[in-house]
């Protein structure tokens, strides 16, 4: 038995309610995309730059541990409320808790199945990948060019392409003649003078100073940004009249 869960930020054990079983496939389905060619044996391959996936779907096995069916039938409004949610809610599963599901219930839930049997199948629809509960940080001071190397301990690519939920943003704090970042292949120049706070979000591809829009004075990988991969990776930071502290913040993604 997995016990409770929790959802929404709610513990199913305040509804009676633990988890006997979770159907969690290994993989989330892959996006195929792929068309056939006259005249060429086998098809042609779109999917060039890795796999993209389709959402997960998680089944899990509930139970109610309550001894009234009038208590149950009594609280089952709260039990749609808290399994009804407009957003993307946080699913944890007490095998893994260092890590969440961002997910939603989509199909209907049956009260008198759960008390006549004894137990019933919740679905969750489920963004593909699990995130990490805890939020990496790393920061560090640069005055020159400076390689900072860290360790990204999921085992997906963060980048833009990364699904709702993901974080990657590298701060920069400080003064500036000339600044350039770089990350596993990709770069971003902000040829500008400048002090302050300077924010490059490599999910929504946006970079603002103290606030306001900054995007039109970038160079380099705009129609990228910048990328952490599984592993180990390295920032470098270079530039002129550098008097910076940074910081890098990402949740690491599990396939």
């Amino acid at each position: 038995m997995i016990g409770a869960f929790i959802f929404n930020e709610v513990e199913s054990s305040s509804f009676n309610l633990v988890c006997k079983s979770v159907k969690r496939p290994l993989l989330p389905a892959v996006k195929v995309r792929r068309v056939e060619l006259t005249g060429i044996s086998g098809v042609y391959d779109f999917d060039k730059d890795g796999n993209e996936y389709d959402m997960r779907s998680i089944t899990m096995k509930i139970q109610y541990i309550g001894t009234s069916y009038e208590e149950l039938r009594t609280r089952a409004r709260q039990i749609a409320a808290w399994l009804s949610t407009a957003t993307w809610a946080k699913l944890r599963i007490h095998d893994e808790d260092d890590k969440y599901y961002l997910a939603k219930v989509t199909e209907e839930i049956d009260l008198d199945s759960l008390w006549e049997s004894g137990t019933a199948d919740i679905e969750f629809d489920c963004q593909p990948f699990a995130y990490s509960v805890d939020e990496k940080v790393e920061e560090f001071e640069v005055h020159d060019l400076l390689n900072y190397e860290f360790t990204n301990p999921g085992t997906r690519l963060i980048d833009y392409k990364s699904p709702q939920g993901s974080k990657s943003k590298i701060t920069i704090i400080g003064a500036w003649t000339t600044l350039s970042i770089s990350m596993n292949g990709k770069t971003l120049n902000y040829p500008e003078a400048g002090n302050g706070t300077l924010i490059f979000d490599n999910i929504e591809m946006e970079c603002t100073l103290d606030g306001a829009n900054k995007f039109s004075v970038l160079t380099g990988d705009i129609d990228t940004f910048l990328k952490i991969v599984p592993g180990d990776n390295t920032l470098t930071v270079d530039g002129t009249g550098l008097n910076l502290n940074v910081t890098i913040e990402y949740i690491p993604l599990w396939i």
